[in-house]
C-alpha cells in the first residue's frame, strides 16, 4: 500500500501543470482578482445605461410603495400652535406676515415639525418650503444666519404673499444614531440611521417625509376659500418636492432646485437616498413624468456638498459611504430633456422650465 501510494503521488507531481488535450496554459499579466473586479464595474456601468434607456412608462403607486409612502395618514390635520406659557408659538412678525412655531399630525406617532408663515392679507397661495436636510427652517425663513438673502425662499415666498409650512426635515449628524440601553453608538447619519431600520419594514426615510408634505397639503384642502398648492425644495428638500408632487395631483407646482439631474452614480449617493428600481424604472426624468402636465421648474445650481458621514470615533462607527456632489450642467440639462418627452406627450411642453 506505501509503494502504490508513493507511485501516485510521483505520478501526480509529473502530471501537475500539465494542460489537458486541446487547452494551453492561461497566461495573465496583473492581478486576476483586480481584473475581476474591475470587469464587474463595467458590467454594472453597462447595466446601468442600459436600464435607463429601456424604462418603463412611470407607475405612481409603484413610486409610492418603492418609497414607502404607503401609511393611512391622520384625519382631519390641524395645524397646532407649538407653545407653552414659557415659550410663545410666534416666533417673528414682519411687516407683511407672521412666523409660528408649528406641530401636525401625520400618521400614529409621526408629527411635523416646523414654521408656518402666514401673511396677514389672505394668501395668494399654499406652498410647502424644504429646506435642505443640513438647514434649518429658521434659516430659509431669514431668521438665523447662515444663509444669504436669496437663498432665504420661505421669506420670498411670504413676502410675496403665499402662506408657507416649512418643516424640519431629519438632518445628517449622528447625535441621535445610538441605542444607549446596549452602549452602541454610530456615525451614521440620523437619515441613514432611520433608513436603515425603515427598509427592512417596506418604508424609507423619504416616504416618511414625503407623507409629512402631504399631510400639510390635507391641512391646506381643509381650509376655504380654495388657494394654489406648491412644493418648492433645496438639496434633499427638493428631493422630498419632487417625490411629494409626484404622489399627489392635488401639488400644482414643484420647484426643484440643487438635486435634480441623472441617477446612474446612484451607488456613489449617501445609502439614504437608495430607492429600489430607482434608475431602472424611474430616474429624476420619470418621476418629473408624474408631475407632468402640472408645473414643474428645476434650477440648476450648486448641490449641498457631502463629503461622506460623520468621521468615525473610537466609539461611534458603522457608516455607509456616499457624497454629493454637484452634477455638470450638461448632464442636468439631459434629464430634463428626457422629462421634456413626458411633458410633450401630455401637451404642456410649456409648463417644464429649466433655469
Amino acid at each position: 500500500m506505501p509503494k502504490r501510494f508513493l507511485l501516485a503521488c510521483t505520478c501526480a507531481s509529473l502530471l501537475n501543470g500539465q494542460p489537458l488535450p486541446g487547452t494551453q496554459p492561461w497566461q495573465f499579466d496583473g492581478d486576476p482578482a483586480t481584473a475581476m473586479v474591475e470587469g464587474i464595474h463595467r458590467y454594472l456601468d453597462r447595466a446601468l445605461a442600459d436600464a435607463a434607456a429601456g424604462r418603463p412608462r412611470p407607475d405612481r403607486e409603484k413610486f409610492r410603495r418603492f418609497i414607502g409612502a404607503v401609511d393611512q395618514r391622520a384625519s382631519p390635520v390641524i395645524m397646532r400652535l407649538d407653545a407653552a406659557l414659557e415659550r410663545p408659538s410666534l416666533v417673528a412678525r414682519a411687516a407683511s406676515y407672521r412666523v409660528h412655531a408649528v406641530r401636525w399630525p401625520v400618521m400614529g406617532p409621526v408629527e411635523g415639525a416646523g414654521l408656518l408663515l402666514e401673511p396677514t392679507k389672505p394668501p395668494a397661495a399654499w406652498v410647502v418650503a424644504l429646506p435642505d436636510a443640513d438647514w434649518t427652517p429658521e434659516m430659509v425663513a431669514g431668521l438665523a444666519p447662515g444663509l444669504p438673502p436669496e437663498a432665504q425662499f420661505a421669506r420670498r415666498l411670504a413676502e410675496s404673499g403665499c402662506l408657507v409650512v416649512v418643516p424640519a426635515l431629519i438632518d445628517r449628524r449622528d447625535e441621535f444614531s445610538a441605542n444607549p440601553s446596549l452602549n452602541r453608538w454610530t456615525n451614521q447619519p440620523h437619515r441613514e440611521f432611520i433608513y436603515r431600520m425603515a427598509y427592512e419594514a417596506g418604508r424609507h426615510i423619504i416616504g416618511y417625509e414625503v407623507q409629512k408634505v402631504l399631510a400639510a397639503v390635507d391641512w391646506f384642502t381643509s381650509r376655504s376659500p380654495k388657494r394654489p398648492i406648491a412644493v418648492a425644495g433645496y438639496g434633499e428638500g427638493g428631493l422630498i418636492a419632487l417625490a411629494a408632487a409626484a404622489l399627489d395631483q392635488r401639488i400644482q407646482a414643484a420647484l426643484v432646485s440643487g438635486y435634480f439631474g441623472p441617477r446612474q452614480g446612484l451607488w456613489q449617493e449617501p445609502i439614504y437616498r437608495n430607492v429600489w428600481r430607482l434608475v431602472s424604472d424611474f430616474g429624476d426624468a420619470g418621476i418629473a413624468g408624474l408631475i407632468a402636465p402640472r408645473a414643474l421648474i428645476v434650477e440648476a445650481c450648486e448641490a449641498p456638498q457631502v463629503s461622506g458621514p460623520p468621521p468615525e470615533s473610537k466609539t461611534r462607527r458603522g457608516a455607509a459611504p456616499g457624497r454629493i456632489t454637484t452634477p455638470p450642467l450638461k448632464d442636468v440639462q439631459a434629464e430634463v430633456e428626457k422629462a421634456r418627452n413626458y411633458y410633450t406627450q401630455a401637451g404642456a411642453a410649456d409648463r417644464l422650465r429649466f433655469i
